[in-house]
């Protein structure tokens, strides 16, 4: 999918200047103006690859929005040095909708094009209804996000993200949930869920704390979390899975073509984009062909051991 000029322009202008809030709106499917919102913190460098932060707003749209959760996480952003991107939620709030998430696809791909984005650490994060869309967007897509910030996840127990659990393995969570937040229904279950899972996770519970981004001491709480994944306390680092891909895959990012070594033809199993769709593909006995225009897009392989593992390639 190529970007609108109006996009293209946007992103092109806003680079040349950092420390800036950014509101955007373009069509998207049905909707005439889909809404996003941005921060870019005051170090950024245009020269050196940056850390990127998806972040889900909550339900309650008499409060939240891309544009209003985007500023209230904006001195995390700029203490941890990140690019955040908030996707909004339209006029119901759910920011999980399939129009939603599909312009989260969309928006990541074209801000991953224009600004210089470290590919191992994209993070996802998100706070109630935001939290529940941390799990099941990442868990849908796993190894897009180096690690997942779930605060006070509206979750039920397990009936949203019961039959993605089993792609949390190696993944990392920091799990942050207020004691008086009916933790036996929206913490515990997917905390045990998670480690049974072999995820690489850790949980803080806030001590006399209801269902509240406006917790004291948010802004450090919320840095000490994203620290603790960022430097990938257990399990294995993003940066691993890029580096054997660009051994296996040569160039990466290319414009399409890329040759492989080590592996035969039939090694490849599929190629899918981050809204899980199949892509078209052919493959010679040295180099495959993928028909996609730009973005990160997922190769499933085959291995001599007869299992099936996920490779990320990049389309520019």
């Amino acid at each position: 999918m190529k970007l609108p000029f109006t996009l293209i322009l946007l992103f092109s202008l806003s680079s040349l200047i950092a420390q800036q809030s950014i509101d955007g709106e373009i069509p998207f499917q049905t909707d005439p103006a889909k809404k996003y919102s941005l921060y870019i913190p005051s170090q950024y460098d245009e020269g050196e690859a940056n850390k990127l932060v998806v972040a889900f707003h909550p339900l309650n749209t008499s409060r939240w929005n891309a544009e209003s959760w985007r500023d209230t996480l904006i001195d995390f952003s700029e203490s941890i040095q990140a690019i955040l991107l908030c996707p909004d939620g339209g006029e119901d709030g759910k920011v999980d909708d399939p129009i939603d998430t599909a312009f989260t696809s969309f928006i990541l791909d074209s801000i991953r094009q224009s600004y210089n984005i470290d590919e191992s650490k994209i993070f996802g994060m998100g706070f109630s209804w935001g939290g529940r869309t941390t799990y099941t967007y990442g868990l849908n897509r796993p190894g897009l996000f180096e690690g997942h910030l779930v605060i006070g996840a509206a979750i039920n127990g397990l009936n949203e993200i019961g039959e993605l659990v089993q792609n949390a393995e190696l993944l990392s969570f920091y799990l942050v949930h207020g004691s008086n937040d009916a933790l036996s229904t929206r913490y515990t279950p997917a905390k045990n869920a998670l480690e049974n899972a072999n995820a690489c996770i850790e949980g803080m519970v806030l001590q006399g704390i209801g269902h509240t981004i406006d917790f004291p001491n948010r802004n450090q709480i919320l840095i000490d979390a994203f620290n603790w994944l960022d430097n990938r306390a257990c399990g294995i680092s993003n940066t691993e899975s890029i580096e054997e891909d660009l051994q296996l895959f040569y160039p990466n990012p290319s414009s399409g073509v890329f040759k492989f070594k080590n592996i035969s033809r039939d090694d490849i199993v599929a190629v899918y984009d981050t809204y899980g769709r199949l892509l078209n593909y052919s493959c010679s006995s040295n180099e495959i062909d993928i028909e996609y225009d730009l973005g990160m897009v997922y190769l499933l392989l085959k291995t001599s051991e007869g299992e099936i593992k996920n490779l990320r390639l990049f389309i520019h």
